[in-house]
């Protein structure tokens, strides 16, 4: 009982519009706040947070849950993980955990304090490496971002690190496990990283777990990560992230290196993240979807970019992503570039980034002649790709008519080709196609009561009656609107219309109010006593006999309600 009341405690005092406030931009609606839902690509705002309640729901595609759920669904925390941070947050002590003894510390802790040693051992040693220290002062990073951004130097010898920390008693295997250490052709352990500037590399929550590598010369591999680890997963892992994720709601920035990164981050541009030596993943994109729908891509103006942002924009479409492009001079890049302009011109500039559909009919024509057949299908071969992701508004029609005009390819036979690729069906434009919300049955009845007028009566329910039944968010959302669903999202709107069309005479005469609020309070006496039964056979329930006592006389409080509705049910009327 003392864990439900710690968890009641923090939830009680974490500011549910504050937490989600950080990633979504919400505006008052009634006694909620509306605004995009960061779950899925939409350009009407489904998605709203009931403070007073404690709860956000999205009404296009059904993502719920309280501010435990919240971190749990975005940043991918356990449920005591998420209990923690916000208990921190609020400044409430939670029972302290019994501390295993050090022969059970698992590898996970062990490999963090290595790691942690040696970013210790790497910045003392940039502290009197003028070289290192020059190079960043030519690379634009001075004052205070420096220490920020964790920059320091491994040392040009086979193992100064490896000899510092087993002289902190870190075992020769820990950091190999840990990728600070390898295995020379003799077989004799050595530093990954030699003679390199080292930046640190973080997970999602902020938490070291390995380090990239650059040469400040012409050195080849100019960068090198270390190895995956249980800790580190390249392919999952994206650079900035752990500064970027509180900072996208405008959309997330995506450059391809550390440099970019960092340089975007010390010019205030927080949003930028950049895979590391890897192309962008579907794992990357998903972890970027927690936060934001809409991706600015980014890459060098060179080829090579060019092909690395069209890769990337065919991995990001078919997830539902709302796309823009920002390509950059021939020659620059995201660093460079940011360094001339200043982080203010940088940052207009990702306000006018323009969508893809421009970039990719660019790209499809590009060094063809139109007048040849072959160019002009190769074209079309080219677009087929990209096409099946426009949004279906007027301006798409446009387009197409256009481009059937240029490619001399007739409209029909168009939008033909591109239905026949049939595109994952991403809700690009609005929720108000969605399939409609599980709805219970007797939330139906008390949603069509509302819009027929009699709000008040149900607004005077007590919410525990109804607020964990299905469909409960459509009608909170209804009564905050005071039985007006005509100012609600579009899906809500949507799924209210659907409810009212579907109504049958049967339901007509559910809408008796005594009769419908007499079925709503059984029900909800009828889980109460079920849930109190469950407690009073739990063992920390039996062997606390003053909890036992509470428990058993709130049943008793139960049963006789029960016991009064019955009889007043049975009553004629």
């Amino acid at each position: 009982m003392r864990d439900r009341e710690i968890v009641e405690r923090v939830r009680e005092a974490t500011d549910l519009l504050a937490l989600v406030g950080q990633a979504v931009k919400l505006r008052k609606q009634g006694s909620a706040h509306v605004g995009l839902c960061p779950f899925h690509a939409e350009r009407s705002p489904s998605f709203q947070v009931v403070a007073n309640r404690g709860f956000y729901h999205c009404f296009g595609c059904g993502k719920h849950g309280d501010a435990f759920a919240w971190l749990m669904e975005r940043e991918g925390m356990t449920f005591p993980e998420a209990l923690e941070q916000l208990a921190r947050a609020a400044g409430i002590d939670l029972p302290q955990r019994r501390e295993r003894p050090a022969a059970e510390v698992d590898l996970e802790t062990r490999l963090r304090a290595a790691l942690e040693a040696a970013q210790t051992f790497y910045e003392r040693q940039l502290e009197r490496h003028e070289e290192a220290r020059a190079y960043l002062h030519r690379r634009g990073y001075e004052g205070p971002f420096v220490a920020e951004a964790g920059f320091g130097v491994a040392p040009d010898g086979w193992e100064p690190l490896v000899t510092h920390l087993r002289g902190l008693n870190f075992s020769g295997e820990l950091l190999e496990q840990a990728g600070l250490a390898s295995r020379s052709e003799r077989g004799t352990q050595i530093d990954f990283l030699r003679n390199r500037l080292t930046i640190p590399i973080h997970d999602a929550r902020g938490r070291l777990v390995a380090f990239g590598g650059r040469t400040m010369g012409d050195a080849q591999p100019k960068y090198l990560n270390t190895r995956d680890t249980v800790l580190f997963h390249k392919g999952e892992t994206l650079f900035g992230f752990h500064r970027a994720k509180g900072a996208m709601k405008d959309g997330a920035l995506v450059v391809e290196g550390y440099f970019d990164v960092l340089q975007l981050h010390q010019h205030g541009i927080h949003q930028a993240v950049a895979p590391l030596g890897t192309a962008l993943t579907e794992e990357h994109l998903k972890q970027l979807g927690r936060f934001t729908r809409r991706v600015i891509l980014c890459f060098d103006g060179d080829a090579a970019g060019r092909r690395a942002m069209e890769k990337s924009l065919r991995m990001a479409l078919p997830l539902g992503f709302e796309v823009r492009l920002l390509e950059l001079p021939q020659g620059e890049d995201p660093d460079t570039w940011c360094l001339k302009l200043g982080g203010e011109a940088f940052r207009d500039l990702l306000g006018t980034a323009p969508d893809w559909t421009a970039f990719m009919i660019d790209r499809a024509m590009e060094g063809k002649d139109l007048r040849r057949t072959s160019d002009r299908m190769g074209a079309f071969k080219d677009l087929l790709d990209f096409l099946p992701y426009l949004p279906r508004t007027t301006e798409s029609r446009d387009l197409f008519a256009s481009l059937a005009h240029q490619l001399q390819v007739p409209l029909q036979e168009l939008d033909r080709a591109v239905r026949g690729r049939q595109a994952p069906a991403a809700d690009t434009e609005s929720p108000v196609q969605a399939a409609p919300p599980e709805v219970d049955d007797l939330i139906r009845s008390l949603i069509l009561m509302t819009t027929a007028g009699h709000w008040r009566r149900i607004q005077e329910v007590p919410p525990a009656w109804w607020e964990g039944l299905p469909g409960a968010p459509l009608l909170q959302a209804l009564l905050d609107a005071e039985g007006d669903p005509t100012p609600l999202p579009p899906g809500a709107l949507a799924a209210i219309r659907h409810l009212e069309a579907q109504a049958s005479h049967k339901d007509e005469a559910g809408r008796d109010a005594d009769s419908l609020l007499a079925r709503l309070e059984g029900r909800y006496l009828d889980r109460e006593i079920q849930a109190n039964n469950r407690l009073l056979q739990d063992p920390r329930t039996m062997v606390d006999a003053a909890l036992t006592t509470r428990v058993m006389t709130r049943q008793n409080e139960l049963l006789a309600r029960q016991k009064d509705l019955s009889r007043r049910r049975r009553a004629p009327r």
